[in-house]
């Protein structure tokens, strides 16, 4: 009875421990993840409908003239700038006279001998034909003279090498008049149009050379900037692009959304524009193109909680409606994130005051 009273006592005691213990342990509770916010901010700056390209010459020479002033629109292949050209008009002249003649060369070699060239040929064979008959004539007296002795050896000698020597020579005129009438050969053919495509070739080297001596609009857009001065030295190395170009008919603002953000932005997104110039207006938006790839990051701000290690993607965003702004202006911009906006606010509607020292930080990672 002991016994078992032993063994039911630290059943119960054993019992009791589970209790305490499974009351005693504190609960893991597992918080949610915080909710991301609505907003992404991002600085941009304001672009044309096309990004600024610059312009520099390809060839090394004095600017002879400046025909736009900045600011000023312009069309399709207008020129802009024009260097001084003498040297490569010249050229281009030159290579001209080298492909006359280089078609001229070919257009005599087709066409063959000229009709006189092949009467004189066939006039000098009648008579080299006339001086051999002549001389075969005397030959055939000399020679009957010669077996009496009535003449001497050596006259005879004379008389027989001026019969052969006129015979070669009715044979060459014979050649020259049969090669007078030959068509062209097929290779001398080929080596002539060889030239002429040669000719043609540095023609166009020439003018291309020439083409380059002007700097010409590559699309229809407004011009920002000149960097060039008449009489100026430029090339293609130079610093300074010689004309800044952007098609400015309707601006875009571009912004630069950090990594953090740069998953959650989508083209449609409505957003808000505060520029720099105009902190009492706040202009509408939407996002319409996003860039496929991250890179370094170009525009910063004074926010305290600003990444300066970061990468940025770029984003454009169209102004609803479009307004007329310059090119580079800086702005602060604030893309709506719920997937229940309403669209962009009214335009011309005063901006949100911000409280004093107080930032929308760039949201962590969700």
């Amino acid at each position: 009875m002991k016994l078992m009273g032993f063994v039911a006592a630290l059943g119960l005691i054993v019992a009791l421990g589970l209790v305490i213990d499974a009351h005693s342990r504190m609960r893991v509770v597992h918080p949610d993840n915080p909710p991301l916010p609505a907003s992404i901010y991002a600085r941009g700056r304001v672009e044309g409908a096309t990004p600024e390209v610059e312009l520099r010459f390809r060839l090394t020479g004095c600017v002879e003239k400046l025909l736009v002033q900045e600011g000023q629109l312009v069309q399709l292949g207008e020129v802009l700038v024009q260097l001084e050209d003498e040297q490569y008009r010249q050229e281009v002249a030159l290579a001209e006279a080298d492909l006359v003649l280089a078609e001229a060369q070919l257009e005599r070699l087709l066409n063959g001998a000229h009709p006189k060239e092949r009467l004189e040929a066939a006039a000098k064979l009648r008579a080299k034909e006339a001086e051999r008959e002549r001389a075969e004539q005397s030959w055939n007296r000399i020679k009957e003279l010669s077996r009496s002795k009535a003449i001497s050896q050596q006259e005879a000698d004379n008389t027989r090498a001026q019969v052969a020597s006129l015979t070669a020579e009715v044979e060459a005129a014979k050649a020259r008049v049969a090669l007078l009438e030959e068509p062209a050969r097929t290779d001398e053919v080929r080596i002539e149009k060889a030239r002429l495509a040669a000719a043609k070739a540095r023609l166009e080297l020439a003018k291309v050379q020439l083409e380059h001596a002007k700097l010409r609009a590559p699309a229809a857009c407004r011009v920002l900037k000149l960097g060039v001065e008449a009489g100026e030295l430029v090339g293609p190395t130079a610093q300074e692009p010689a004309v800044i170009l952007a098609d400015t008919t309707r601006p875009h603002v571009r912004a630069f959304v950090e990594e953090m953000d740069a998953p959650r932005v989508r083209v449609g997104m409505p957003a808000k524009i505060v520029f720099d110039g105009l902190p009492d207006r706040e202009f509408p938006g939407r996002i319409v193109r996003l860039s496929p790839r991250m890179g370094r990051k170009e525009l910063w701000s004074d926010r305290p909680t600003e990444r300066l290690d970061t990468k940025t993607r770029e984003v454009w965003i169209e102004l609803e409606p479009a307004e007329p702004l310059v090119v580079g202006l800086r702005a602060d911009v604030t893309i709506d994130c719920r997937p229940e906006a309403s669209g962009p606010a009214t335009p011309g509607k005063p901006a949100a005051e911000k409280p004093a020292g107080r930032f929308d930080a760039p949201s962590p990672v969700g």
